[in-house]
C-alpha cells in the first residue's frame, strides 16, 4: 500500500535502500568486468550477462524501499548513477574496464549506446510504473531477460537455424520467448507476496506467453534500438492485457 506522506523513518529507509542497491549493483558489474579483464568472458558475453541480470536482480530489492509515495524517485537514483558512470566511461574519463565490458567491439563510445539506453529505460520504467503495475515488470523482463538470452543463446546455437534474410536465429528467438515469459511469470508471482499484483496462475502464463511471443517477433525487426522498442511494446501490451492491474 502506498502512503502519501514521508516520515523520518521512511526517508532513512529509502536512503539506506538506495545506498545498498547502488553498492550491490556496483559489485555485480565489477565482478563481471573483472571476469572480462581476466579473460574468462568475451566482451559480448560480459555485455549480455550485465544486460540480462541487472534489471531482474534490481527488482528483487524493490520491496526494501518504503511504501511512501515518492520512494520510486530514490530507487530511480540507482540507474541514474549508472547512466553517469556509463557516460563518463564512454568519454574515457571514467571506468575504462566498464566501457570495455559492455562494448561489442572494444570501442569505449559504445557504452553511451545500448547500455546507456538500458539504464535510462530502467529509470523511466521505475518512475512511470514502480511496484503497482504489471507493465513495469513486463517491460523490464522483455528488455533484460528476453533480449539478453536471445543474444547469449543465439550466438551459440543459432548458426544452423538463421531466420531467412536476418542476422537472427530461431534459437535466439525461442530463448527470448521462453526467457521473457518465465521471467514475467516468476516476477509477477514474486509480487503476489507483498501484495501489489494479484493474477491467477493460468491467466499469468497465457498472457505472459502472448507478450513474450509478440516482443520476440518485434526483436527481429531492424527498427530502432531493442533497448527501448521491446520494453515499450511490452509495457503497452501489458496495459492492454492486464487492464485491471
Amino acid at each position: 500500500e502506498t502512503i502519501s506522506y514521508y516520515t523520518d523513518a521512511f526517508i532513512l529507509q529509502d536512503v539506506g535502500a538506495t545506498l545498498l542497491t547502488a553498492i550491490l549493483g556496483y559489485a555485480f558489474a565489477k565482478a563481471i568486468t573483472a571476469a572480462f579483464a581476466a579473460g574468462y568472458l568475451s566482451s559480448k558475453d560480459s555485455r549480455k550477462l550485465i544486460h540480462t541480470f541487472s534489471a531482474p536482480l534490481f527488482i528483487l530489492f524493490w520491496p526494501i524501499f518504503s511504501p511512501a509515495q515518492g520512494s520510486q524517485v530514490f530507487c530511480a537514483l540507482v540507474p541514474l548513477l549508472n547512466a553517469v558512470r556509463l557516460y563518463l566511461a564512454s568519454t574515457g574519463q571514467g571506468e575504462k574496464s566498464l566501457a570495455m565490458a559492455v562494448s561489442r567491439s572494444g570501442d569505449l563510445k559504445e557504452a553511451f549506446g545500448g547500455p546507456f539506453i538500458y539504464v535510462c529505460v530502467l529509470g523511466i520504467t521505475i518512475l512511470s510504473f514502480w511496484r503497482n503495475s504489471v507493465a513495469g515488470i513486463v517491460a523490464l523482463c522483455t528488455m533484460a531477460v528476453g533480449d539478453g538470452l536471445a543474444d547469449l543463446i543465439g550466438r551459440r546455437f543459432g548458426k544452423s537455424n538463421p531466420w531467412p534474410g536476418l542476422d537472427k536465429s530461431v534459437s535466439g528467438s525461442t530463448a527470448f520467448w521462453i526467457g521473457s515469459m518465465v521471467g514475467m511469470f516468476q516476477w509477477m508471482q514474486y509480487w503476489n507476496y507483498f501484495p501489489t499484483i494479484n493474477i491467477t496462475t493460468s491467466d499469468l502464463w497465457m498472457r505472459s506467453a502472448v507478450i513474450g511471443l509478440a516482443t520476440a517477433a518485434l526483436e527481429l525487426v531492424p527498427i530502432g534500438d531493442d533497448n527501448y522498442t521491446v520494453p515499450l511494446a511490452g509495457a503497452l501490451m501489458a496495459l492492454f492485457l492486464f487492464p485491471s492491474f
